[in-house]
């Protein structure tokens, strides 16, 4: 018999006699008034819920003993932590990290990339820590509390439950006992996990603040002589063979171990990068063969011939650009060997302004890149890491002076702004490189190292870089050319937006190369030092403090949100919704929903950029309605007004439409007010709750028909009905008058002097209804002139009461 059965065998035995009392007279007793409901758990379980709340918290002892029955993360854990402390402890005894000094620079960055990686690696693995331990210590943490009940409930009630009852609860405690011990094991085991990550992280973060601020140390004494000078190093040097072996082999397996902890970390990407970088070489063969047969007949790609036809040279050359954006955090010489295997399609798919300013000397920086890496692997041993450096800045100086003699020669021969460029590039490169050599001889090997590196690293990410954005305008112009003919000769905005588009693209590849030229020259660290001392000052006015930075975010963001949300208005609506087949008022109200949204959008990123809190807006808001209460009221009501505008729609831009006694053409529909345009070109701005509040007559919300009605008054002496054939007969021949329904003339009744007529018209083109009125109107004068059909003037008779003397003689007398 199990715990359960025992429970209910209780209860019953329990509420039988209860009930038997309840009957007799005087022994029951009055219920106690409720109590307010707690919404805390209660100290005690009620009498009548125990066999319930039993079963429930039986089960749950049974789940929560399975899930940790189940959860064997712990092994795997302790295994991760091992390998990561296994790899710290390595890294610190390889690499000396209490006896930084003397380091060189590129050795520093590697460091500082190896315990960055750590760091990451130690940090995700506590992140995987907490994620195993937090449903263990929630079930450890509910077994407490649900235990605690029960404890309470049994000393509470004790001398009260039947015997049975009683020993069916001590087994359920038993039961909690129980299911502790089995969740308190894998949970002790992952807490001591988590102390011992502590340790080792308190361990990086030691070593990697060691490695930066060696670094910053580096880069602020740059100007400081840091060795004797070459004499005296080449005179007091003992060149040991075995020694330097021993520090190629010290450096190579420091990277070597990078390496594979950076690739084992790293697999599932690289692996998933791999299959679609192979996938792509298809196509790009594909495309190339299609462009031979284009090229031919097309002379709009000849400048992409080289490109196009070398469709294995771009493939790699796409291939290794993603391989570095994802080992960017990775190993320095896995970075260099991706730079040294991309040299071949970056030589072979170079512009050919590039060739003609430089030539087939650019082909020698794979000679002075293997003698850099060289360097780098020689960084352990002073002496030779100092004579690499000199012997590839010599190279690299004695090629920049005759480039620099070369391009001089060229540039008097034709006046090129590109070849004045190149020159200005030449000459501050040669520059660099003699102070390079100059500092090697005198004793600042770091600097000279540095300028060595950042010269060459600079120089070949420009032609990297080149190479990239060739390959990319080159198949996408191949790609897209039919859709960006279309859309420059058919659109107004989209053709433009492909340019801004381009654009945007260079400028991505020149921020590239800046950020890259910036980092290896040692500026970009101290010039952000800068910014952010710059950015962060702050502006107070009382309590409300500003800085500079978040003013400057803040303006680019609104500028950026302003541009962004125009351009989309005007690809909206004038190049794609146009072009759709949607009912009226539709393209409009997208388009200017779509604009104000994202300006809203931006104005939001904006603020969180200057950093505002959006959960501040109620401020705002609160600011708001008392503002509103005050004095915006009409902005509200046109504000609305405008949104409905937008989604009911009975008046749309180019409708003809008359307001408040004016008649205008709609020229835009604004979230507050609409702009008309009147016939006499006048601009009228009508808040759109007028619009909504008052009568307003729309000459062209349906159609653009428009009914043209001339009155005419002919002589009494005319036939009605010939009037009638003659005014039908202009009218139905009146060019621009439409024939269903067809035009009709009717007779209108007798005036005073005429006959009166009344013809009337439709035509379907509003804007030149006044035009068609005034041509109909001429034809049925000449028509009722050919008929012989007259006009009268207005005829008066004038009765006089009485005339002066002297004016009734002059009649007289004027009177033959």
């Amino acid at each position: 018999m199990n715990c359960r059965q025992h429970l209910r065998y209780a209860f019953v035995a329990l509420l039988l006699p209860m009930a038997a009392m309840a009957q007799i007279p005087g022994l029951s007793k009055p219920e106690p008034a409720p109590a307010e409901q707690k919404s805390e758990e209660p100290a005690t379980i009620p009498i009548a819920n125990i066999p319930l709340k039993a079963e429930e918290d039986e089960r749950f002892i049974q789940e929560a003993m399975l899930r940790a029955q189940s959860s064997n993360k712990a092994d795997a854990m302790a295994r991760q932590l091992k390998d990561i402390q296994k790899s710290v402890s390595t890294l610190s005894q390889k690499s000396q990290s209490g006896k930084l000094e003397g380091v060189q620079i590129s050795r520093l960055e590697s460091l500082d990339r190896h315990w960055s990686f750590l760091d990451r690696e130690l940090t995700q693995w506590q992140s995987r820590l907490q994620s195993v331990a937090k449903p263990l210590s929630e079930d450890a943490a509910e077994l407490a509390s649900r235990k605690q009940v029960w404890i309470n409930t049994r000393t509470a009630a004790a001398a009260t439950l039947a015997p049975p009852l009683l020993r069916s609860m001590d087994e359920l405690l038993l039961e909690f006992e129980k299911a502790d011990q089995t969740i308190s094991q894998p949970l002790t085991k992952l807490l001591d996990l988590g102390r011992d990550a502590s340790i080792i992280q308190a361990r990086v973060s030691r070593n990697l603040a060691a490695v930066r601020k060696q670094i910053s140390s580096v880069d602020h004494d740059l100007a400081v002589l840091d060795s004797d000078n070459l004499y005296i190093a080449l005179t007091a040097a003992k060149s040991e063979e075995a020694g330097d072996l021993e520090s190629l082999k010290k450096g190579l397996s420091i990277e070597e171990d990078f390496r594979a902890e950076f690739d084992r970390a790293n697999e599932r990407p690289e692996r998933v990068f791999w299959i679609f970088a192979l996938l792509l070489l298809p196509l790009f063969l594909w495309l190339a063969y299609s462009a031979r047969k284009l090229l031919k007949g097309d002379s709009r790609l000849e400048q992409y011939r080289k490109t196009l036809t070398r469709p294995f040279s771009a493939w790699l050359l796409l291939a290794v650009m993603g391989l570095l954006i994802l080992q960017m955090s990775g190993p320095m010489i896995r970075i260099q060997l991706l730079m040294l295997l991309a040299w071949l399609p970056v030589m072979r798919l170079q512009p050919q302004h590039v060739h003609d300013g430089i030539g087939r000397w650019m082909y020698l920086t794979a000679v002075f890149y293997v003698i850099n890496l060289l360097a780098f692997l020689l960084s352990q041993n002073p002496l030779l890491f100092r004579l690499t450096v000199l012997f590839n800045g010599l190279l690299m100086l004695g090629t920049l002076a005759w480039l620099l003699y070369r391009s001089r020669t060229a540039l008097n021969a034709r006046s090129n702004r590109q070849l004045l460029v190149l020159r200005i590039i030449i000459g501050v490169s040669t520059l660099a490189m003699l102070v390079a050599v100059v500092s090697n001889i005198f004793g600042n090997v770091t600097l000279a190292a540095m300028l060595t590196d950042a010269t060459l690293d600079t120089a070949y990410m420009g032609l990297f870089l080149f190479a990239v954005g060739n390959v990319v305008r080159a198949f996408s112009r191949f790609l897209f050319r039919g859709t960006a003919e279309k859309l420059k000769s058919r659109t107004q905005h989209a053709g433009g937006l492909l340019e801004v588009m381009s654009g945007l693209f260079n400028f991505v590849l020149v921020a590239l190369w800046l950020y890259g030229a910036l980092t290896v020259f040692r500026i970009f660290r101290p010039l952000m030092a800068l910014v952010n001392s710059i950015s962060s000052f702050a502006i107070e006015f009382g309590n409300i403090s500003i800085t500079i930075g978040s003013i400057v975010l803040f303006g680019v963001s609104v500028y950026l949100s302003f541009w962004l949300a125009k351009t989309i208005r005007g690809v909206l609506s004038e190049d794609i919704l146009p072009n759709m087949e949607l009912p009226r008022g539709v393209a409009n109200s997208i388009s200017s929903l779509s604009y104000y949204a994202l300006l809203v959008s931006g104005l939001m990123v904006a603020l969180a950029a200057a950093g505002f809190h959006i959960s501040q807006l109620a401020l705002i808001l609160g600011a708001l309605s008392v503002g509103i209460g005050l004095g915006l009221q009409d902005v509200v009501k046109n504000f609305v007004s405008g949104l409905i505008l937008m989604v009911e729609r009975p008046v749309q831009p180019g409708d003809i439409v008359e307001v408040s006694n004016t008649t205008g053409r709609v020229r835009d529909i604004g979230m507050r007010a609409t702009t008309l345009t009147t016939f006499e070109g006048a601009d009228v701005i009508v808040p759109n709750g007028m619009l909504l509040s008052e009568k307003m007559i729309n000459w062209t919300l349906s159609s653009d028909n428009r009914r043209i009605e001339i009155a005419i008054g002919v002589s009494y002496e005319a036939d009605p009905k010939h009037v009638l054939a003659v005014l039908t007969a202009v009218a139905n021949k009146a060019e621009g008058v439409t024939h269903d329904p067809p035009p009709t003339v009717v007779f209108t009744g007798f005036g005073p002097n005429s006959l009166d007529f009344s013809v009337r018209a439709w035509t379907d083109n509003y804007d030149d209804a006044i035009f068609i009125r005034s041509a109909l109107a001429v034809d049925m004068h000449a028509a009722l002139t050919e008929a012989g059909i007259a006009i009268p003037y207005p005829q008066r008779d004038l009765h006089l009461r009485s005339v002066d003397p002297d004016i009734l003689s002059q009649l007289q007398r004027s009177s033959p």
